[in-house]
């Protein structure tokens, strides 16, 4: 018998995927390769290059900034790092453009170059939404009861104009409305669902708790006269005067109560609660009695608009009267002028400087004077100043200290009525709204967003019966841009509208 055959064994089979180890090559011990280190060098030179040239580029753009501040004011510099920011924002998210314009509200009334940073910016916003949307057709207009009596204030202004007898202001004052009407297009273009329409809301609520905070940190010692009909040493912040701080923080209380107590998002909620108690604060060191009553009114405007905000308003209300009134009996505080000036409201006779009645029949003589155009942009100061002589009282006065009579001085009748119609027009959408939105749950965005800042609009024409602080270009943008989301939010709800064959269905 034969021996058996002995194979031997075969090396083990690799696995898929396996890769065969190669054994390193030895280096003698301190050498390098050549190419390592070739590789190292080049690396070291591209460093040292880039380094130089961030060196060169940071002196260029510091020579520039130093330039343009010496040129066109401080400002310039900020101006010329936002520019390329919202050209950006342009071409990829051009929703946030408007949000950004929003929070540089609290820079307040200040100066870049010959025109005011907030019209620039509202100028540099307005052109980074629509530029690209021009290009890809794709603008959004307003609806034809917004859009006619806003086309008829452009066409009136330009007529009236020529007849303005400072021909610069009213030139001024006719490029700012040009910009505030392109600044609803903008919106209407750029802000297109319930999401983003939040983030214009949430901006104009951050600017209005900067800029109360501002006013309270600056408000300093004030001392009442006539039963609190004058008081000096009121809380102004980044404003000129009192009651611009006073409306400014009217309309954004509203709006703050409405998103803090109305919406379902706790983060939304939040942030209105924390911005409504800064502003009503500022609202109340303004000692403004006109936008107090702007701001009452549009309180009770939000509970009638708004369900879900009726019970939280009246817990709110009366909790408010409560803290008031037992602080003010205690004399903490700013208190006692604010209760002297609540107090003085039915005692207009006693403060010998209320110029309102004289300024109110120098207004009427004025429309009757040129009731179809009027004197033109920003003609009621030089018109009443040149004849106010006759009754032997000298106005100093920018406006009429009312809002429809210093429409109809500047614009006349037709610029009144357009104004007219615009309210009506603003009405009208708000009632499609809250009609196609009448399906929706009380709290969601989409119903309530229409009501509150409709409900946010009332404090400019309450407190307008009395005064007409929209000559700051801060507080006019802010009116703008309620206005303009609001438009925004009515035609958003008009969309979500189940169409005939879905309510067969």
């Amino acid at each position: 018998m034969s021996a058996p055959t002995v194979t031997p064994p075969r090396p083990r089979a690799r696995a898929w995927g396996d890769v065969p180890r190669r054994r390193p090559r030895r280096t003698p011990h301190g050498a390098r390769p050549p190419a390592r280190t070739g590789a190292r060098a080049r690396r070291v030179a591209g460093l040292a290059a880039g380094l130089a040239g961030l060196a060169l580029a940071g002196s260029g753009l510091g020579l520039l900034l130093a330039g343009a501040g010496l040129v066109a004011g401080p400002l310039a510099p900020l101006l010329l790092v936002l520019a390329p920011v919202l050209v950006v924002l342009a071409w990829r998210r051009s929703d946030l453009v408007v949000p950004i314009v929003a929070l540089t509200l609290p820079l307040g009334h200040v100066g870049a170059g010959p025109v005011d940073l907030v019209q620039l910016v509202t100028a540099l916003g307005a052109v980074a939404v629509l530029a690209p949307a021009a290009a890809r057709l794709d603008w959004r207009l307003p609806p034809w009861p917004v859009a006619v009596p806003l086309g008829l204030f452009l066409v009136v202004a330009a007529l009236a104009t020529p007849r303005a007898r400072d021909a610069d202001l009213a030139f001024r004052l006719d490029v700012q409305l040009l910009l505030l009407v392109l600044l609803v297009v903008a919106v209407l273009t750029g802000v297109r669902t319930t999401t983003q329409l939040t983030r214009v809301v949430v901006g104009l609520l951050v600017a209005g708790a900067a800029s109360s905070a501002w006013a309270l940190v600056a408000s300093g010692p004030t001392e009442s006269f006539y039963g609190g009909g004058v008081v000096t040493g009121r809380a102004v912040g980044v404003f000129s005067q009192p009651n611009e701080l006073g409306l400014f923080s009217a309309v954004l209380l509203v709006l703050a109560l409405g998103v803090g107590l109305g919406s379902a998002s706790p983060r939304l909620r939040a942030t209105g609660l924390v911005a409504a108690g800064l502003l009503v604060a500022a609202l109340g060191v303004s000692l403004s009695r006109g936008a107090w009553f702007g701001a009452l009114a549009g309180v009770v405007a939000l509970a009638v608009l708004v369900a879900p905000t009726r019970r939280s308003l009246l817990r709110l209300g009366a909790g408010l009267v409560v803290v008031v009134g037992a602080l003010g009996l205690l004399g903490v505080g700013p208190l006692g002028q604010v209760l002297d000036r609540v107090a003085s409201v039915g005692e207009a006779g006693a403060n010998p400087y209320d110029q309102r009645p004289l300024i109110w029949a120098e207004g009427l003589r004025l429309v009757a004077e040129a009731p179809l155009l009027g004197h033109g942009p920003g003609g009621y100061f030089l018109e009443a100043a040149s004849d106010s002589l006759r009754s032997g009282v000298v106005l100093e006065v920018e406006h009429a200290h009312h809002l429809l009579l210093n429409t109809a001085v500047e614009f006349g009748l037709v610029g009144l009525g357009a104004l007219l119609v615009l309210v009506a027009g603003l009405g009208a959408g708000l009632l499609r709204a809250r009609r196609a939105t009448a399906t929706l749950p009380p709290a969601a965005e989409v119903r309530l967003l229409p009501g509150v800042l409709a409900a946010a609009l009332v404090p400019v024409l309450a407190h307008g019966m009395l005064d007409y602080p929209l000559r700051n270009p801060v507080v006019l943008t802010t009116v703008w841009l309620v206005l303009a989301a609001l438009v925004a939010a009515c035609e958003h709800a008009r969309a979500t509208a189940p169409t005939p064959t879905q309510e067969t269905r």
